[in-house]
Protein backbone atom coordinates (compact mmCIF):
# COMPACT_ATOMS: atom_id res chain seq x y z
CA UNK A 1 0.00 0.00 0.00
CA UNK A 2 1.37 3.36 -1.03
CA UNK A 3 2.30 6.01 1.43
CA UNK A 4 -0.09 8.85 1.24
CA UNK A 5 -0.57 12.22 3.16
CA UNK A 6 -4.19 11.24 3.35
CA UNK A 7 -2.71 7.98 5.26
CA UNK A 8 -0.22 9.79 6.85
CA UNK A 9 -2.98 12.87 8.50
CA UNK A 10 -5.01 9.90 9.12
CA UNK A 11 -2.25 8.24 11.47
CA UNK A 12 -1.79 11.16 12.74
CA UNK A 13 -5.02 12.08 14.30
CA UNK A 14 -5.70 8.72 15.29
CA UNK A 15 -2.37 8.59 17.23
CA UNK A 16 -3.72 11.86 18.94
CA UNK A 17 -7.09 10.93 19.75
CA UNK A 18 -5.94 8.10 21.53
CA UNK A 19 -3.02 10.26 23.35
CA UNK A 20 -6.38 11.90 24.53
CA UNK A 21 -8.21 9.06 25.59
CA UNK A 22 -5.25 7.79 27.57
CA UNK A 23 -4.97 10.97 29.26
CA UNK A 24 -8.46 11.25 30.17
CA UNK A 25 -8.15 7.67 30.95
CA UNK A 26 -5.61 8.07 33.53
CA UNK A 27 -7.22 11.47 34.84
CA UNK A 28 -10.56 9.22 35.42
CA UNK A 29 -8.25 6.76 36.92
CA UNK A 30 -6.76 9.77 39.48
CA UNK A 31 -9.77 10.75 40.56
CA UNK A 32 -11.81 7.50 40.90
CA UNK A 33 -8.66 6.78 43.43
CA UNK A 34 -8.87 10.50 45.11
CA UNK A 35 -12.54 9.27 45.74
CA UNK A 36 -11.75 6.19 47.27
CA UNK A 37 -9.20 7.60 49.65
CA UNK A 38 -11.09 10.21 50.69
CA UNK A 39 -14.20 7.57 51.38
CA UNK A 40 -12.10 5.69 53.29
CA UNK A 41 -10.70 8.69 55.22
CA UNK A 42 -14.37 9.76 55.83
CA UNK A 43 -15.32 5.83 56.95
CA UNK A 44 -12.44 5.65 59.31
CA UNK A 45 -13.34 9.38 60.88
CA UNK A 46 -16.72 8.54 61.43
CA UNK A 47 -15.44 5.09 62.81
CA UNK A 48 -13.27 6.82 65.58
CA UNK A 49 -16.25 9.34 66.07
CA UNK A 50 -18.53 6.20 67.23
CA UNK A 51 -15.53 5.02 69.33
CA UNK A 52 -15.93 7.82 71.16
Amino acid sequence: MPDTKDGRDKKGHDEEKRQRERELDEELEADTERQREEHEEEAAESELAEDE
